[in-house]
């Protein structure tokens, strides 16, 4: 899957473990990419329906000052401002 990954870096710098980790997870990302392009072919060629993408939904992203400083408030330090005690 990479260029780092060859035979010999392998075998000389990853235990049998990280190995089959790391084939299992090449193996499911090489399935999930066949998956996607078999869907976008059906879509294409036979004009399947596909499902209407989800939208996100709409947050606001103004904090919310009142209840951030209810939980937080007592934590909060602040460096002193010069001139003020």
């Amino acid at each position: 899957m990479f260029a780092w990954a060859t035979p010999d870096y392998m075998l000389d710098y990853m235990s049998l473990d990280q190995i089959f980790m790391y084939y299992d997870f090449g193996l499911e990302h090489e399935e999930n990419k066949s998956i996607i392009l078999v869907n976008r072919i059906a879509v294409g060629l036979f004009g399947v329906e596909e499902e209407p993408k989800k939208q996100k939904k709409d947050y606001n992203d103004t904090p919310d000052r009142e209840a951030f400083y209810k939980y937080y408030g007592d934590r909060i330090k602040r460096p002193e401002k010069r001139g003020q005690p």
